[in-house]
């Protein structure tokens, strides 16, 4: 089903202010409480030891997340609005997903890390990868079977190489039970 375009024109050509607004709202508040999430995460990374680089403590990791969340929540109000876009660059874009593809892509998502956590407990590292990124990948409507297994397997090779040869992460790779 094709959904219709979001902008409206007026006589004069120029486009109707009400979805601009609402959207600079939603995306202004969208913001502000993703920032207050990482401030109240970075609040917390400071009861725990931070560390250094190279002897990373507990507190370290949720400190880059909070970092992380307060500059994606000052940026997402700055991002440029799509409904701002001209009616020709509209046409040219790709179609957009329907609600149903929407809801199948976060199902994939999360059902995929679901299993990461089920699957790294018992089964190990490589598992667990694979059908995390294997799932997840089948949320997007265009990808294949087999090219979500590619994606899967070169993930999992490269999760191997740098998260338990590179960084010796202390997590099993294959464990049975």
């Amino acid at each position: 089903a094709a959904r219709p375009a979001v902008l409206s024109s007026t006589k004069n050509g120029e486009h109707a202010m009400g979805s601009t607004i609402f959207s600079r709202k939603r995306d202004l508040w969208g913001g502000a409480f993703i920032a207050l999430c990482g401030a109240l995460t970075l609040f917390e990374a400071t009861s725990y030891n931070i560390g250094e680089l190279a002897r990373m403590g507990p507190g370290y990791f949720p400190m880059l997340v909070g970092c992380f969340l307060v500059a994606l929540g000052v940026l997402i109000p700055l991002s440029p609005d799509p409904d701002e876009m001209r009616e020709e660059q509209l046409e040219e874009q790709l179609p957009q997903p329907t609600r149903r593809e929407r809801l199948r892509g976060m199902a994939c998502i999360a059902a995929g890390i679901a299993l990461f956590i089920v699957l790294g407990q018992h089964l190990g590292f490589l598992p667990a990868t694979f059908a995390l990124v294997f799932v997840s990948a089948l949320g997007d409507t265009s990808n294949t079977y087999k090219s979500a297994a590619i994606l899967a397997a070169a993930m999992t090779l490269f999760g191997a190489i740098v998260f338990s040869w590179a960084l010796q992460l202390q997590f099993p790779m294959l464990r049975w039970g």
